[in-house]
């Protein structure tokens, strides 16, 4: 009895060292761009037999069948907004990047791949765009005026 709950005590350590925890987070600004990611398992034979299927809030984003990139069910939300890396999808690389971001793309992204039956979820946080200047960068007055007691002190 005692082997079997040593077993599950290793069970879930065991799965998430083999990579069955697919769940990532992105963190994009205001009308930037930012890549979700989203791969299989080892990469397809032929991307001829591939559906994939990008889905957020339950709206599609993005859909790929059979390796070719189809815009039939794309919610409009996200028309002309997505794209992705049709070289690597032989790699099984089926990430997407998401432009111009607004508030209403933050949440969970599903990537499904249907002939694995495998599914990412990536957590997109939205940010607003930082301002040019603010924050640790030092400003051209505080330096300039940091050389000039430093002047004045060596002065006198």
């Amino acid at each position: 009895m005692e082997m079997r709950y040593s077993q599950l005590f290793f069970l879930p350590v065991f799965l998430f060292i083999n990579g069955v925890s697919l769940q990532k987070t992105a963190v994009g600004f205001i009308g930037g761009s930012v890549v979700l990611p989203c791969s299989s398992g080892k990469p397809p034979s032929t991307v001829q037999g591939i559906a994939v299927f990008w889905r957020h809030r339950g709206q599609n984003v993005y859909i790929i069948i059979y390796g070719e990139v189809s815009e039939k069910g794309q919610d409009p939300e996200y028309r002309n907004r997505v794209e992705s890396f049709p070289e690597e999808f032989k790699r099984g690389n089926f990430s997407i990047k998401l432009n111009n971001l607004q508030h209403t793309d933050a949440g969970e992204y599903k990537c499904s791949i249907i002939t694995e039956e495998l599914v990412w979820r990536v957590k997109l946080s939205i940010k607003e765009k930082p301002i040019p200047g603010e924050g640790t960068e030092p400003r051209p007055e505080m330096i300039l005026m940091f050389i000039s007691i430093l002047y004045t002190a060596i002065i006198f």
